[in-house]
């Protein structure tokens, strides 16, 4: 038979954790990046500002959620290749 596969204790509310503060960390990059490069072509109206900020920060949360999901399963990984087999 098959034994289901075991599940370390804690590991879904670290992953949690983590894509919590991925989302704050590319929530907040793409603000700064966005913010750099408004500065850079002076631009200085509040609204294209704005705008801009928010595409910025809307684009990266997928690289933030990729980039927390590949460090988290490269972690799972190497930890499953470490427990002896039967």
């Amino acid at each position: 038979m098959t034994d289901p596969p075991k599940i370390r204790p804690g590991s879904r509310l670290l992953l949690g954790f983590a894509l919590f503060a991925g989302i704050l960390a590319s929530m907040f990059v793409g603000a700064l990046f966005a913010d750099f490069a408004l500065d850079l072509l002076d631009v200085a109206s509040p609204t294209v500002r704005l705008v801009m900020k928010a595409i910025a920060m809307a684009t990266a949360l997928p690289v933030g959620f990729y980039i927390v999901e590949r460090a988290f399963l490269a972690r799972s990984s190497i930890t499953f290749r470490k427990t002896p087999g039967p």
